[in-house]
């Protein structure tokens, strides 16, 4: 990873395109979301995000590692395509746990404020998250439904 050289926007679209989120998002209609994104670098323990801050951003990891936990407790690691903060993008609240950099993590981090302008001007981004976010309900839906034993 170079400390200096910018990812270029198919590399930033390749990036998003592994985000659920963004599944359904055609891949020229990403583009948008990749002008978006700002460039991170964390350095190896470097804190990402601190569990009970508020924020309203999303991090995609475009290169390196993370892990995701609750003191000592890791919930996950992720490498390259991983996500934290999804519905933070979309209706901020307090995280749910902190983000630790593992080695040298480049994230792309999209901020909310200009994401939710790109809706306004792109319905169609709007249509292909909200299909995506209805699939992961539906899931959790069935997941609990067989669990119960419906």
């Amino acid at each position: 990873m170079s400390a200096t050289a910018e990812l270029l926007t198919v590399e930033r679209v390749a990036a998003l395109k592994r985000v659920t989120l963004f599944g359904d998002v055609p891949g020229h209609t990403l583009v948008g979301v990749a002008r978006l994104v700002e460039e991170v670098s964390f350095e190896a323990g470097a804190r990402i995000i601190e569990r009970g801050s508020v924020e309203d951003w999303l991090f995609v990891v475009a290169e390196g590692r993370i892990r995701v936990h609750i003191g000592e407790l890791t919930l996950t690691e992720s490498g390259s395509g991983g996500v934290v903060g999804e519905f933070a993008l979309l209706a901020p609240a307090p995280r749910s746990a902190s983000v630790t950099a593992i080695e040298p993590t480049l994230l792309l981090r999209l901020r909310r404020g200009p994401f939710e302008e790109l809706l306004d001007d792109r319905p169609e981004i709007a249509r292909a998250v909200i299909s995506t976010l209805a699939r992961m309900l539906q899931g959790v839906a069935d997941t609990h439904a067989e669990t119960a034993g419906v």
